[in-house]
């Protein structure tokens, strides 16, 4: 399969995940750093407060386990794109994390005249910011599920399920907006290459069933 197949396979995945990560890059460079968390900082509600510390595990690490349930009643090839899509994120992720070792919100916001709300029972990290590693994963994961469904409503709510998890890192003042862009994009480039090099394992195994299709 090739890289063009794979994008109109899902455009209502696509599209508006490159969307929102190329307006999160371009509002953080026309706004700043620190404006733009200012101004997701100051809208909050008890509800959300509530919902973003459970809502946001929704792009760590254990999503692509949680994803194996639902790829098991797609053919082989689906969970060999999961996994090569974790091992990518965890790669890239990493790597660009350690080269560029920004320091998140918390730590920012030391240096200037503002008192950056934290959620209550959400534990601090200072280092690391980008690109937002949640986010790279939540695009990833929820991308491979959106390839294998296929169906273009599910394809959208994908995507606004991994959106959901990049505003929940702003939320809970993890990262700032320029960091779960790039972890979209990031993420959306995991997905696609993912299944691109699944689809190059010319192995019967692949093309079989988890169980028998009536």
């Amino acid at each position: 399969m090739r890289i063009n197949q794979i994008i109109r396979s899902i455009p209502w995945y696509v599209v508006p995940s490159l969307v929102f990560g190329l307006i999160s890059l371009f509002l953080t460079l026309r706004f700043g750093l620190a404006d733009t968390q200012i101004w997701f900082n100051e809208r909050y509600t008890n509800g959300l407060d509530a919902i973003m510390p459970w809502y946001t595990h929704l792009g760590d690490g254990l999503i692509f386990l949680g994803m194996i349930i639902p790829l098991l009643f797609f053919k082989r090839q689906a969970l060999l794109s999961l996994f090569l899509a974790g091992f990518l994120t965890l790669v890239l992720s990493s790597a660009l994390k350690a080269y560029f070792d920004e320091p998140r919100p918390l730590a920012y916001f030391e240096q200037v005249d503002y008192d950056l709300r934290q959620v209550e029972g959400v534990k601090p990290h200072y280092r690391h910011s980008f690109p937002s590693g949640h986010t790279t994963a939540a695009f990833a994961a929820w991308g491979i599920l959106a390839f294998y469904v296929r169906k273009r409503p599910w394809q959208f709510v994908f995507f606004m399920i991994a959106t959901g998890v990049a505003y929940s890192r702003i939320y809970l003042s993890m990262h700032f907006l320029r960091d779960v862009g790039a972890g979209a994009i990031l993420g959306l480039f995991v997905c696609i290459s993912a299944v691109f090099l699944a689809s190059k394992v010319k192995k019967p195994w692949t093309e079989k069933f988890w169980f028998k299709q009536s």
